[in-house]
């Protein structure tokens, strides 16, 4: 649906001259920050309309780059303020301001730096309907990011941030920046909604329903996805264009229920795959008397279940590529089951917990903190990584498998993990360590010399 301006709210539009005008014609930001006279600073909320002066190869003139909407406006100076323009469209082909004049589009002189230009109503919806007619991009970005977003129940609507902490956090990986569209909300119904786009919603919604950690929320159309399998399966490179992480949902396939994980990350340049079964905490009285309470989880089997599914052998490494500073690459990730809330794009505070250190606090008191000893999950009992710290250590080869089991598993990707009987292979193969440790040294025998 590319919509029309009388299927959006009243919006507000300024001309903006920008001095990051530049940065959007050749770098293509999605982001940029401009400095302005206070009495002349675009509102929160407002559309702006980006122009630049010519250069050499656009010729002479001024000209209408690009749109983008003022997400934000904070003092920095006396008497200035600074606005972030972001998400930044920019038009598939610079528009000379005399050649918009020509159109009927009565645009006014091109503003100083520092000031942003309002205009008037009839003057802002002639030169979007003329931007829509002209440049096939402006009308579906216009929906995307000023349409009422759809709405979901609270179950969907967790699943929908679950799955965006989990582009993010691959995007952090791979040190790969997202656009600032990334996350654009689908439309909601509409009186005049065809039965194609009736259809195509009620899919979507049906799609999040069914798979926890989907990763096809929004394709970033092709800014990012060098290779899109299938729905649940994104490729992210780095800047270089060098394949750089994979990242597949496996909710509800062989993979989830012979390993018990929701989501794996393969690094390619360590050649390492991780393994992620996100939790969700609930909100539980903390048992202190004064009211409080605590993010909690307390289905103890659950826990036991997917441990039981995820292999414990130790990979003992030959080389020191190999070397990882945990012998598990099974994590658990715990996070609020209210996220789905507030779905504001916000990473997804969570606790990224080791299998193995999990093992060992389920086998003692660890975990017996609530009423009458009751098990309970909590972030005070817990030994974690945060967010950052997590993406750090896989892109740089602290976590993951090594080249053995890498090896192995990625036989099980050829055909998305749809071959159950090669999973249970390999994962037979990873509950043994790869090496032996050595025979402990006989009581009988002379003692090792000391170094020291």
């Amino acid at each position: 649906m590319t919509g029309s301006t009388e299927t959006m709210p009243p919006l507000v539009m300024y001309v903006v001259h920008a001095k990051g005008a530049n940065r959007i014609s050749y770098l293509s930001v999605e982001k940029i920050s401009e400095a302005f006279d206070k009495d002349s600073t675009p509102t929160v909320g407002s559309l702006c309309a980006i122009v630049r002066e010519g250069d050499e190869e656009l010729g002479t003139g001024n000209y209408l780059i690009g749109l983008a909407v003022t997400r934000g406006v904070a003092g920095i100076a006396s008497g200035t303020l600074r606005a972030t323009l972001s998400p930044v469209l920019r038009l598939l082909a610079p528009l000379e301001l005399g050649e918009l004049r020509e159109q009927a589009v009565s645009m006014s002189p091109i503003p100083q730096h520092f000031y942003a230009h309002r205009l008037d109503s009839p003057t802002a919806r002639a030169l979007l309907d003329y931007l829509r007619q002209t440049d096939p991009t402006v009308g579906p970005w216009l929906d995307s990011v000023f349409r009422s977003p759809r709405t979901f129940d609270d179950e969907v609507q967790q699943s929908r941030i679950e799955a965006r902490d989990a582009v993010l956090l691959a995007s952090q990986i791979a040190d790969v920046p997202l656009p600032a569209d990334a996350f654009s909300e689908p439309p909601s119904a509409s009186e005049n909604e065809t039965l194609l786009d009736t259809v195509l919603n009620a899919g979507y919604e049906r799609d999040m329903e069914e798979e926890l950690l989907p990763l096809d929320l929004q394709r970033f159309d092709g800014k990012l996805i060098a290779d899109q399998r299938a729905a649940s399966l994104a490729v992210f490179e780095d800047h270089n264009g060098q394949r750089k992480l994979l990242v597949m949902s496996v909710n509800k396939k062989p993979i989830e229920e012979e390993l018990g994980i929701d989501l794996l990350y393969w690094d390619q340049v360590h050649d390492a795959f991780t393994f992620v079964q996100y939790k969700r905490l609930e909100r539980a009285d903390s048992g202190d008397e004064n009211g409080s309470y605590e993010w909690v989880y307390r289905r103890k089997n659950e826990i036991e279940k997917q441990l039981n599914l995820m292999p414990k052998g130790r990979e003992v490494p030959k080389k020191a590529a190999d070397w990882r500073a945990f012998d598990t690459p099974f994590w658990f990730k715990f996070v609020r089951g209210d996220a789905g809330r507030k779905l504001d794009g916000k990473t997804l505070k969570g606790m990224y917990v080791s299998a193995d250190w999990m093992r060992l606090a389920m086998t003692d008191s660890t975990f017996k903190v609530g009423p009458r000893g009751g098990f309970r999950v909590t972030y005070k009992n817990t030994k974690y990584l945060l967010r950052g710290v997590f993406a750090q250590l896989i892109s740089r080869g602290f976590i993951g498998t090594a080249s053995t089991r890498s090896q192995a598993f990625r036989k099980a990707m050829q055909n998305l993990g749809a071959d159950r009987e090669l999973i249970i292979a390999i994962k037979t193969e990873w509950q043994e360590d790869t090496e032996r440790e050595p025979a402990p040294v006989s009581s009988d025998a002379p003692s090792p010399a000391l170094p020291f």
